[in-house]
C-alpha cells in the first residue's frame, strides 16, 4: 500500500512489503514528522533504502562525529579552583577566588567555554572600566586569561587568542608613590617604639608590610636582617614575594631603634600576647600616625593610597638618588625584573651635566693636562 491517510486520526502514514536480496520479505511502516502525503512518500523511500542498503547507514553513522557536551565557564571555574589554585599562595588563592566569584562567573558563567568571543571580553571590560580603575580591571582580566590558558592545557578547549588586557600606560611608566624623606622623619616623631621600627623597616630597609609582620628576632644577625617570610592579610605565613629570600644591612637609625625595642617572643613586631601585629591594626595605626604627623598619604592617579608601600618606595627612591647601583638595589628590594627597579631612578638635568663633566669636561685629563678641545 502506498502512502495513505489513516482514517482513525487523519494522519499520513506508509506501509509496504519489501523483498530483500536474500529472498526474505518484510513489512515496513512509519509516520513522517510532517503530516503530508509527500512527506509520507519520502519517508517510505528512505526506509526502503535503509533496509536494502544497511552498509550506507553504518557509513553515515561513522562519519558523524560524536557530539560533546559543552563545558560552561561556571563548570570549568570549579575545576580551575580545585586544580590550579591550590598551587598558589593563600593570599593569591583568595584574590583569584574573589575575582572569579564576584566578577567573572556572574558575567561569563552561563557561556560555553569555547564560545567566548572577543566581543564578550570587550563588553565585560567596558562595564568594569565604568566602575574601576584600569589596573583593577587588568587584574580581573588576568585571572580570565589564566583560566582560559588552563583550559587549553587540559585540552578542554582549543588554543585561544583573546585579548585580555586594557591598553594604556605601561606599569613601568607609572609614577612612584614615595614619601618624602623629611616627611618620614615626621612620621617617626609621631610613632611609638614599635612603629618607629616598622616605619624604618619599610623606609630604610625596603620591607613590604607582610615582610615587616613576618620578621623574627632570629632573622637579625649583627647589623644585617634576612627576609625569610611574609604574613599576608589573612595571617598566612609564607615565603616573601617571588620566593626571594634576601639579606639587607641595617641602617644606623634602624639598628638603634631595634636595640630599644623589648623582646616579647619570637616576632619583632607583636602584640601583648606575642602574636604578630594584625594587618588591619597596622594599617589603621599607620593612617593615624600620618594624621598626627601632618603628612599626606601619597595618592595614585586612580585614587589608591598605599601608606606602607609608599614607605618602601621611599627606600628605593632614596637609594637610587644616592647612586646605589641598579643590580644592588634590585637585590635589596627583592625585584625579579630590573625594569621594576629602574622605576625608582630619576635622572635630572644636573645629573646629565655632571655625567658630561666627568666624562669630557675639566675632570678629564690627558697626560696631566686638560684636553684643549674642551
Amino acid at each position: 500500500m502506498p502512502a495513505y491517510e489513516d482514517k482513525r486520526d487523519g494522519r499520513w502514514r506508509y506501509r509496504k512489503r519489501v523483498d530483500l536480496p536474500d529472498g526474505r520479505r518484510i513489512r515496513i511502516t512509519g509516520t513522517p514528522a510532517t503530516d503530508t502525503k509527500k512527506a509520507a512518500e519520502a519517508a517510505e523511500r528512505a526506509h526502503i533504502d535503509r533496509v536494502l542498503h544497511p552498509e550506507r547507514v553504518r557509513a553515515q553513522a561513522a562519519a558523524v562525529p560524536e557530539r560533546k557536551e559543552k563545558t560552561t565557564f561556571r563548570e570549568f571555574a570549579k575545576r580551575f579552583m580545585a586544580g590550579y589554585l591550590p598551587g598558589q599562595k593563600p593570599s593569591e588563592r583568595k584574590a583569584k577566588n574573589q575575582i572569579l566569584n564576584t566578577h567573572l562567573i556572574p558575567f561569563f558563567g552561563h557561556m560555553a567555554l569555547d564560545e567566548i568571543r572577543q566581543e564578550d571580553v570587550d563588553a565585560f571590560t567596558t562595564a568594569e572600566l565604568n566602575r574601576c580603575a584600569r589596573k583593577t580591571v587588568n587584574n580581573r582580566l588576568a585571572v580570565l586569561s589564566t583560566l582560559l590558558g588552563y583550559a587549553v592545557e587540559n585540552k578542554v578547549i582549543a588554543k585561544v587568542t583573546l585579548r585580555c588586557h586594557v591598553r594604556g600606560r605601561k606599569a613601568e611608566d607609572a609614577p612612584i608613590l614615595a614619601v618624602e624623606a623629611d616627611d618620614v622623619q615626621k612620621l617617626l616623631g609621631a610613632a611609638d617604639a614599635a612603629y618607629r621600627v616598622a616605619i624604618l623597616l619599610a623606609s630604610e630597609a625596603g620591607f613590604r608590610v607582610g615582610e615587616i609582620r613576618g620578621v623574627q628576632w632570629t632573622d637579625i644577625r649583627g647589623d644585617e636582617v634576612t627576609i625569610r617570610r611574609a604574613i599576608d592579610s589573612d595571617d598566612n605565613v609564607g615565603a616573601p614575594k617571588h620566593d626571594r629570600v634576601r639579606k639587607v644591612p641595617l641602617s644606623p637609625a634602624l639598628l638603634t631603634e631595634l636595640q630599644k625595642l623589648p623582646r616579647r617572643g619570637l616576632w619583632v613586631l607583636c602584640g601583648a600576647d606575642g602574636a604578630p601585629l594584625p594587618y588591619r591594626e597596622m594599617l589603621d595605626t599607620l593612617h593615624r600616625i600620618y594624621q598626627r604627623a601632618g603628612v599626606a598619604v601619597p595618592v595614585s592617579e586612580d585614587g589608591t593610597t598605599m601608606p606602607w608601600h609608599s614607605l618602601r618606595h621611599t627606600f628605593g627612591t632614596e637609594c637610587a638618588k644616592r647612586g646605589v647601583p641598579i643590580p644592588t638595589l634590585r637585590d635589596l628590594m627583592g625585584h625579579t625584573d630590573v625594569k621594576t627597579t629602574l622605576r625608582y631612578v630619576t635622572v635630572t638635568s644636573e645629573d646629565r651635566r655632571s655625567a658630561i663633566r666627568r666624562a669630557f669636561g675639566a675632570e678629564r685629563a690627558t697626560g696631566g693636562q686638560q684636553d684643549s678641545a674642551y
